[in-house]
């Protein structure tokens, strides 16, 4: 099976360590890829100097697209790639070196997998969830609304001591080509900024009758402080937590036929809820304001979404 990797990026310069730490991984495979793609906003001729400086020998291709839309980007990469398997990687990460082999042997054993996800380690745990006393047990607590907390733990089936069963991924995870076409890729009907949008890819694909399953065996550090990042940008702009809420609200509901009705609602007002923690992080009400526009525009675009 022929591999591509595709590295999303928005190529800004904040986000080039980070970059330069996965391409870095990539080299030290023990299998290597056929083809590594960058899709970035900006900053191609930059990134192509960090990947030939690493990955000498490789067949590298960056697509420039000069404006920022995760779910746009990704599709043109892919449907530009040459790969059999393409490996969707946040910019964010680093790999072990073993990644892509035990990826390809999963694939191997499990045939019938359309994705296969990975072991992805978060590096710097944050929020309220992670901390202890009653504010640690509140927001566990109400995370309990949340599909990740009702009703996604409970479509993961073990297949061995090795490969799990489960019902979404984030960019830490490899697919077949035909599957993510099969799908229809990513979403495009939503603007930056965007959350969710694997989710919904995931959901679809497993409504094409393929499998997701998850290798304990490929691991990758997932290295941003997602939480301490969304404090700097809320607290400057409030208004982006409307289209962070509104586009992940609005990828729940629209699958809501997988999910449960109920537990879509539960998440919405998880949600609401939620907007009331960042409005304190960030120091600004106004948070609190966008996100429960964001989370209403959401729901009313999942419901009427055909």
């Amino acid at each position: 099976m022929k591999t591509t990797v595709l590295i999303l990026t928005s190529g800004t310069k904040d986000r080039h360590i980070l970059i330069r730490g996965l391409i870095k991984s990539l080299s030290q495979q023990t299998i290597k890829p056929d083809e590594v793609i960058i899709a970035t906003e900006t900053a191609g001729n930059e990134l192509v100097k960090v990947a030939n400086e690493y990955l000498g020998g490789m067949t590298v291709k960056v697509i420039e697209t000069g404006y920022w839309n995760k779910c746009w980007t990704a599709n043109k990469a892919v449907l530009s790639s040459s790969g059999d398997i393409i490996f969707l990687l946040e910019d964010d990460l680093y790999l072990t070196q073993n990644f892509i082999e035990e990826v390809l042997k999963a694939f191997e054993e499990y045939p019938e997998a359309g994705c296969v996800y990975t072991k992805c380690i978060w590096m710097f745990r944050e929020g309220a969830r992670s901390k202890g006393g009653l504010i640690g047990l509140l927001a566990k607590m109400i995370s309990k609304l949340s599909i990740h907390e009702s009703v996604l733990p409970k479509m993961i089936k073990k297949i061995n001591d090795h490969l799990i069963e489960i019902p979404i991924f984030t960019m830490s995870v490899a697919c077949r080509k035909k599957v993510l076409l099969k799908a229809g890729l990513y979403d495009t009907r939503v603007k930056e900024p965007i959350l969710g949008e694997d989710y919904d890819l995931a959901l679809r694909i497993r409504k094409t009758g393929y499998r997701i399953i998850q290798t304990t065996r490929a691991v990758s550090y997932h290295l941003t402080k997602q939480v301490s990042k969304g404090i700097i940008k809320y607290s400057k702009d409030p208004a982006k937590l409307m289209g962070t809420y509104e586009t992940e609200v609005y990828f729940v509901v629209k699958n809501r036929d997988i999910l449960g009705t109920v537990n879509v609602i539960d998440h919405v007002v998880y949600r609401v809820i939620e907007t009331i923690a960042w409005g304190i992080r960030s120091k600004n009400l106004l948070t609190m304001f966008y996100g429960i526009a964001g989370s209403i525009k959401g729901f009313i675009k999942g419901i009427t979404y055909a």
